[in-house]
């Protein structure tokens, strides 16, 4: 069944300002959509303490994406008829626009949401800045189960399976690719960062990292201006596109997270409707694992895998101070290929090393001292 033929409540516009939507709330669906790669349960807990007055609640882990076994992919898609089911059950089936929301401006969850939910044919929006930026405005929050619980849809009206993305194996061999990932993670040479399991990208990928598309204000992340946005947009295409439509172009990052905010901003600056790849590098480094890891010995003398989470913000290994250890022993002088290694560590990191030479080395750098 074809969606509605309403005419959109904010016609060419995805992400909306508190200030908008301050005194209509009752005339959008509201999601609060929050998600932390680093904390456990991050979204149920805040949620708990503080939301927009009468939204719901929607897990990136269980709502927004089903785990596969057998994949190395992090979030991929759930079954269509599932999310089907969990939007009806929750009101989102046209009576209401839906209105996004998380605590990084979108990234980590809201623009998942109106990927997919935009992605069947709903009307859907994300608030720009976030939780942080509606209480600035003084949008009415409160806590525990929403005031007003949604009523379940009796139908579907819109599509009934995901537009607009492509499983590994479908994606054109001359796309552009666009990773969303930082610089740190998408430009690393020898081991990986955050919850990537190899360092590295998806061959002739450019990095748009979606955190260049932010900026702090008023205690939390809003998008940079639509000329800066832009800018950053065809900065990253460099000329690949011979147009300003980026319909051909395919958007990944980690785990086909915060690549939706990329995408979301093409569609809000009316630069077309690109692809998403929602396998990302999690998928792809796990289907091509030993062609990655002999590229990058090749390449680069050796290839990390991590023993321990990535622990990039704590210092780097320091050898003048510290002392190894190395194959489990202390090693207070280790040879030229353990240090060639070891500065790449942080505080707190091991890894087991392949290095060119044959030789398989693990490395254990100490804690950080109090």
């Amino acid at each position: 069944m074809s969606a509605p033929a309403a005419a959109p409540k904010h016609p060419g516009k995805v992400f909306l300002d508190p200030s908008e939507v301050k005194d209509h709330l009752s005339e959008y669906r509201i999601v609060d959509c929050r998600y932390s790669l680093k904390i456990k349960n991050h979204g149920s807990i805040e949620y708990a303490k503080e939301h927009l007055k009468g939204a719901i609640r929607a897990d990136v882990d269980t709502n927004l994406s089903k785990f596969v076994p057998g994949s190395t992919a992090r979030h991929p898609l759930p079954p269509c008829s599932e999310f089907i089911d969990w939007c009806m059950a929750n009101g989102m089936a046209g009576e209401l626009p839906v209105l996004c929301y998380d605590d990084e401006c979108g990234a980590m969850g809201g623009c998942r949401l109106w990927w997919m939910l935009n992605s069947l044919g709903a009307e859907a929006y994300v608030v720009n800045g976030g939780i942080q930026a509606c209480r600035a405005a003084g949008l009415e929050m409160e806590s525990g189960e929403p005031s007003s619980p949604p009523t379940p849809a009796a139908h579907w009206p819109y599509k009934t399976d995901f537009q607009y993305h492509y499983l590994m194996h479908e994606i054109p061999l001359n796309a552009i690719i666009i990773d969303a990932r930082p610089a740190d993670r998408f430009s690393t040479t020898v081991r990986p960062y955050a919850l990537d399991k190899l360092p590295g990208h998806i061959e002739g990928a450019r990095n748009l990292p979606y955190t260049s598309q932010l900026v702090m204000r008023g205690g939390g992340k809003v998008l940079r201006s639509e000329e800066e946005t832009r800018h950053n947009i065809m900065t990253a295409i460099q000329g690949a596109c011979a147009t300003t439509d980026l319909s051909s172009c395919v958007f990944s990052c980690g785990s086909g997270i915060t690549a939706c905010m990329n995408i979301a901003l093409v569609h809000h600056l009316g630069l077309g409707h690109p692809y998403l790849y929602c396998g990302s590098w999690s998928e792809y480094s796990g289907l091509f694992r030993p062609a990655i890891v002999r590229r990058v010995i090749n390449d680069h003398g050796m290839c990390m895998q991590m023993q321990t989470p990535a622990l990039g913000d704590n210092p780097k290994a320091n050898l003048d101070t510290m002392t190894l250890k190395v194959d489990g022993a202390p090693c207070k002088s280790p040879d030229a290929e353990v240090r060639s290694a070891a500065v790449h560590l942080h505080s707190g990191e091991a890894a087991t090393v392949y290095f060119k030479s044959g030789r398989v080395a693990m490395i254990e750098v100490p804690p950080p001292s109090n």
